[in-house]
């Protein structure tokens, strides 16, 4: 007898039990396709949820840190004298230590940027009649961010209504002739014909930020008050 043979084969009973049992410890392709379609489906609603959240997060933080910029402008700019035409203060509010938390300031350029790094400046244009407009001006081009942007700091300043003297945006890609948006007014320049801050609706908000609509554009808020 070929003793290999006899040991090397198992009875047809033996074998029909261990297919069975390779079937029940198994997992077929349309059960293991099935569970890679669950486990894909959830993890893009995790993402699709954390950005989300981290959007609304920075949103929030970029609410807080301008309206504490504002306040901090409102409150310390009218110490400083200024000649005909214009004067940057970023450096001195740096200096003072007194940027919040959420903006940052770079010692080379000069420039602030929120969270979503656009530029922050902060600047009074001294007219001849000694007219002293402050301005807040927050250059958005976080693109298709722009508009969320926008109409944030369209809520500060109406926060704030009672202090400035106008809310306007612009096309920032054509300099300094580039077309205005509807003006907001401050409550002391507040009238029946005009469009107000304290008055200022979603519609408002939507037609005042329309300049910040297109992925390609940059859009300009400009935040000012007059001392």
């Amino acid at each position: 007898m070929n003793l290999f043979k006899f040991f090397s084969f198992s009875s047809p009973a033996h074998n029909e039990k261990l297919q069975a049992d390779a079937v029940l410890c198994g997992r077929s392709m349309v059960e293991m396709l099935g569970v890679l379609a669950i486990i894909g489906v959830l993890s893009v609603g995790a993402i699709s949820g954390y950005s989300k959240a981290m959007m609304k997060y920075k949103l929030n933080k970029f609410s807080e840190s301008i309206n504490t910029l504002l306040n901090y402008a409102l409150q310390y700019l009218p110490q400083f004298e200024s000649s005909i035409g214009q004067t940057f203060y970023n450096e001195i509010l740096y200096k003072l230590n007194i940027i919040p938390d959420g903006i940052t300031y770079d010692t080379v350029s000069k420039i602030m940027y929120d969270i979503f790094d656009d530029k922050i400046t902060v600047y009074r244009n001294h007219t001849e009649d000694n007219i002293k407009a402050n301005i807040l001006s927050i250059s958005a081009d976080t693109s298709d961010m722009s508009k969320q942007i926008c109409r944030t700091a369209l809520t500060v300043a109406k926060e704030n209504a009672f202090a400035l003297y106008s809310v306007s945006v612009k096309d920032d890609n054509d300099g300094d002739d580039g077309m205005y948006s509807t003006r907001l007014w401050g409550d002391n320049y507040c009238t029946s014909s005009v469009k107000c801050l304290r008055n200022m609706t979603v519609a408002d908000a939507e037609n005042v930020c329309d300049f910040c609509n297109d992925i390609e554009k940059r859009c300009r808020i400009m935040i000012t008050w007059i001392q």
